[in-house]
């Protein structure tokens, strides 16, 4: 464990004890990981006396989330998930984004509307200062937000129910691409004490799991890919099949395991009028700067884009003259 991480978590305790709610926030289009840190966190906060609540707007969200949400239903696991049209908004309340930093990645930035008062806890590479933020800690080495709210679990001593512990090991498990990408020693000693303190492998596995259709699919667009100046791996979908844009993250991580590739991109429609661009990066290529010059945008390691009235053959075009003047 970092010896900064506990510092940092004896300044948060000390920060909340000023309000009297605390909303923890994940990022919108929220995955396994922004939920097991969240989760994490809302254990920890639920000891004080506060009024505690993970915002949470998603309708639809990806299987694994949904999975894992019913589930937490059906163990009466009592935890607060609100939406902010049914959040008390005159209480003094302190905002805690969570495997984010950037306000138009949460899940309502209408909240900010509300309150002003925010912490940040992330593992993404900074490249966009927040105003009047009380505490930031953004450890870029670290594999994942569950990775870091695990060890602030640990400061604390605080007892979680295992099925948190679950998906705070299949956030870890996402995030790193099955221990491929991001991971040191520290990820692996966490996912041991995961699975020790009860987190359950055989269910990781079903938070896991994707539709057979959907990964045929999938591996129609990996069988295209191009391989662009020898590290960018280019794949486009069809003009008459839409994607989601899940899948098409997915596709983009899953190219990144192949040898000499850098960066990796995937291009499909996710809408009748829109094309999606999901792009990776192994951390040596900045695809959140290539990702700016299409009007979209995300981490240096993780981001998207989107076209509209295009086709997807000048989606590529126009992406690989950007990836042209970023090699030079």
């Amino acid at each position: 464990m970092k010896i900064e991480r506990k510092e940092i978590f004896n300044s948060l305790k000390e920060s909340i004890n000023n309000y009297e709610q605390i909303i923890l926030i994940p990022h919108n289009e929220i995955d396994l990981d922004a939920l097991g840190a969240s989760l994490g966190l809302y254990m920890i906060f639920s000891k004080y006396k506060k009024n505690v609540i993970i915002n949470f707007e998603e309708n639809e969200p990806e299987f694994g989330v949904s999975r894992a949400m019913q589930k937490i239903k059906e163990l009466n696991l009592n935890i607060n998930f609100s939406k902010l049209i049914d959040i008390d908004t005159n209480l003094k309340t302190l905002l805690i984004l969570v495997d984010h930093h950037k306000k138009d990645m949460s899940q309502n930035i209408d909240i900010y509307k509300y309150f002003s008062d925010i912490v940040i806890i992330d593992h993404h590479i900074e490249n966009k200062k927040v105003n009047n933020v009380l505490l930031k800690y953004i450890d870029e080495e670290a594999s994942s937000a569950s990775e870091i709210i695990y060890d602030f679990i640990k400061i604390e001593n605080c007892i979680v129910p295992k099925y948190i512990l679950t998906i705070m090991l299949a956030g870890i498990t996402i995030d790193t691409n099955k221990f491929t990408i991001k991971t040191s020693s520290s990820t692996y000693e966490v996912a041991a004490q995961l699975s020790s303190d009860g987190a359950n492998s055989k269910e990781v596995q079903y938070l896991l799991k994707e539709d057979l259709l959907e990964y045929i699919s999938m591996q129609k667009l990996i069988f295209k890919t191009e391989i662009y100046k020898g590290e960018f791996a280019i794949t486009v979908g069809s003009q008459n099949q839409i994607y989601d844009k899940e899948q098409l993250a997915k596709i983009a991580g899953s190219l990144l395991q192949f040898n000499g590739v850098e960066s990796a991109f995937a291009i499909g429609k996710i809408n009748t009028n829109i094309i999606g661009i999901s792009a990776r990066s192994m951390g040596n290529i900045d695809v959140e700067y290539i990702m700016k010059k299409l009007n979209g945008g995300g981490h240096k390691t993780d981001a998207a884009a989107q076209m509209y009235n295009t086709s997807i053959t000048n989606a590529k075009k126009e992406l690989i003259k950007i990836i042209d003047k970023y090699r030079g």
